[in-house]
């Protein structure tokens, strides 16, 4: 009996340790991205991940979460990478990256902008719109025949602006800059209208029949992709005026993120996600992409990689023979 609970207790240290050995190959062939729920976080997940699956031959899995949830299982490892994490939305950012929390690999991008725009067809056909020059700064809107051209609908006295929803941090600093008397927008009879998912198809509806509008929009998005909007220009961003309302939103940096020990474990991968930085306007054109032809994302990171090879080049220059397996996959398609 003792022989047999012995060779039975054998057996079961034997078992345990093939599928503890099973689930550690399986941990060492598996990156985790971190995936946000906005588009641009899911488009650049399906671009990395189609480049590691093709060109470096490891499983790519994604991980639902936000940014919170994201800074917090980072340093224990439940995530790899973040491709999109938003310092700004991280109060303790520089705190967590100096005392190595999670590893800063690169910024993705930094020229995402926020503000008022107007149609690229309102600056360049400005005569048709009866102006005698286009519009081209904020400052420009107190003109008196660009407060008619932007006609309330419901009152016909005054202009509006579209902006985005109430309840945004973006939508309190710019009613402060309404109420500046340097900007003069209140005085020049303008009101704003806020509002969240009727702020795209207000834009969309304008732009349609060729119509005036200023709004209050953000990049990188897929109505930016679709459509030409133009930033309004303001004086340059400094924290001290951004407390009253006055000059332009600040840019943030998305960056790249990793766990701890991810470069040790991966260290040709770990290049390549430092290499990997992309643009507002890039970015703009897949969701863009997306958005007018129905297209998943998995779709649009194919597009992004056949349209952009060039770039795809650039990224994968520390290794060209990863980018001769990534070419060759996207052939195949």
């Amino acid at each position: 009996m003792k022989i047999l609970s012995k060779f039975l207790s054998l057996f079961l240290l034997t078992l345990g340790l093939l599928v503890l050995s099973s689930c550690e190959s399986t941990d060492e062939d598996t990156i985790i991205l971190g995936e946000a729920s906005w588009q641009s976080s899911i488009f650049h997940n399906r671009v990395a991940a189609f480049i590691l699956e093709n060109g470096f031959d490891v499983n790519i899995e994604t991980q639902p979460t936000e940014t919170a949830v994201m800074i917090a299982t980072l340093p224990n490892g439940d995530i790899d990478i973040s491709l999109e994490l938003w310092s700004d939305n991280v109060p303790t950012y520089a705190d967590d990256i100096s005392e190595g929390k999670y590893i800063e690999l690169s910024t993705n991008y930094d020229d995402n902008t926020q503000g008022l725009y107007v149609p690229g067809y309102l600056q360049d056909n400005y005569e048709d719109f009866g102006l005698s020059a286009p519009i081209t700064k904020v400052s420009d809107l107190t003109k008196a025949e660009v407060v008619a051209l932007f006609e309330d609908p419901n009152d016909a006295s005054k202009g509006v602006i579209y902006g985005g929803p109430s309840s945004w941090s973006a939508s309190a600093f710019l009613q402060l800059k309404m109420e500046l008397p340097e900007y003069g927008l209140n005085v020049y009879n303008f009101e704003m209208i806020n509002s969240s998912a009727a702020l795209a198809a207000q834009i969309a509806g304008a732009f349609e029949k060729e119509e005036p509008i200023v709004s209050y929009y953000w990049e990188p998005t897929s109505l930016m992709g679709l459509y030409d909007l133009r930033l309004l220009e303001d004086s340059p961003y400094s924290e001290e005026d951004f407390l009253v309302g006055r000059g332009a939103f600040p840019t943030v940096d998305v960056n790249v993120v990793s766990r701890p020990g991810f470069a040790d474990d991966f260290p040709e991968i770990a290049t390549f996600f430092s290499n990997y930085r992309t643009s507002s306007a890039l970015t703009n054109s897949a969701l863009g992409y997306m958005e007018a032809n129905d297209a998943t994302a998995e779709e649009a990171a194919v597009w992004f990689l056949l349209e952009n090879d060039a770039w795809l080049q650039t990224l994968l220059s520390d290794n060209p023979g990863v980018y001769e397996k990534v070419k060759a996959a996207l052939d195949a398609i």
